[in-house]
């Protein structure tokens, strides 16, 4: 098996191997936060599962840097800033001392 044939998406941050094995990463795809392997290949024993996710991750990896890079998609919270923030109740698990009850 050639586990450098690999076909890469960066629109979608996914890498296709010939085989039909298939990963989609989070984050900068030169450096990304989470790596999602699809189902493996039938036959292949857990050293080439791993090397199949390695070198998928590093043709997606070598591909952003050629300067092909795709905005990573960034999904921002309801609020933006701390200002923003709604205000919660705090809970404190120590003990009050005898001077502070009075």
């Amino acid at each position: 098996m050639n586990f450098e044939d690999w076909t890469v998406d960066l629109k979608s941050l996914t890498a296709t191997h010939s085989c039909g094995f298939r990963i989609e990463i989070e984050g900068n795809p030169k450096d990304p936060s989470a790596v999602h392997p699809g189902k493996f290949p039938q036959g292949l024993t857990s050293i080439e599962q791993v090397r199949l996710v390695r070198t998928g991750v590093e043709a997606i990896v070598a591909e952003a840097k050629k300067g092909r890079t795709a905005k990573p998609v960034v999904k921002k919270p309801a609020y933006v800033s701390p200002a923003n923030k709604p205000k919660r109740a705090t809970l404190s698990l120590n003990r009050k001392s005898s001077t502070e009850t009075s």
